[in-house]
């Protein structure tokens, strides 16, 4: 390979058009290249940035849409808790809802007598004491309907009694074929109410 001529003006452009393309490359590699790069980079991160945020930001909302169910739903149970414990007791609503199974039953109310409240600590008991006459198997079916009354309740002082008028009702079940009352029997139900704070 033999030596460049300087001297020929060719050699010499040729050089000089080489150091220019050299020169614009490295402009464009150092001033256009690598900023590119550098914001390409940088808005990279900034996206992943973004998206991470935006992920949370859905799984916040997914999170919200959860709670606002929950708070429907607890809702909802505060209701039912209310109707279960209330803040007064419901005299007319108890006598309704017990002589709706009374009659239901079969079973004959002799007394029904609001006997008070006892307050205890988070709650107030309301008593009545409750007379009636009837079979064992109406007698069964009575309680297990006052279970399902949709308010706690319970029964205590449970007495049962041969019924004074046993003869004459086994007489009228032959000739008619209805279910005789046998027992008499007295106990005292007890509901619930809610007790304010303080």
């Amino acid at each position: 390979m033999g030596s460049i001529d300087f001297k020929d003006k060719k050699n010499i452009y040729a050089i000089a058009v080489i150091l220019l393309i050299l020169a614009a490359g490295y402009c464009v590699y150092t001033y256009m290249w690598e900023p590119f790069v550098m914001d390409r980079e940088n808005l990279e991160r900034d996206l992943q940035a973004a998206q991470s945020e935006l992920d949370k930001i859905n799984a916040k909302k997914h999170r919200i849409a959860e709670l606002e169910m929950q708070l429907v739903q607890a809702e909802k149970d505060f209701e039912k808790l209310k109707e279960m414990f209330p803040e007064e007791e419901k005299i007319p609503l108890r006598l309704q809802d017990l002589y709706s199974v009374l009659r239901s039953s079969g079973v004959q109310i002799q007394k029904f007598n609001p006997e008070g409240s006892a307050p205890r600590e988070h709650y107030i008991e309301n008593r009545y004491s409750i007379a009636v006459n009837s079979g064992y198997h109406m007698l069964g079916y009575l309680f297990a309907e006052i279970a399902n009354f949709n308010y706690p309740t319970t029964i205590t002082n449970l007495k049962l009694s041969r019924y004074s008028g046993i003869a004459a009702e086994l007489q009228k079940a032959e000739t008619h074929g209805w279910t005789p009352i046998t027992v008499s029997v007295t106990f005292n139900l007890t509901t619930y109410t809610s007790k304010k704070a303080p």
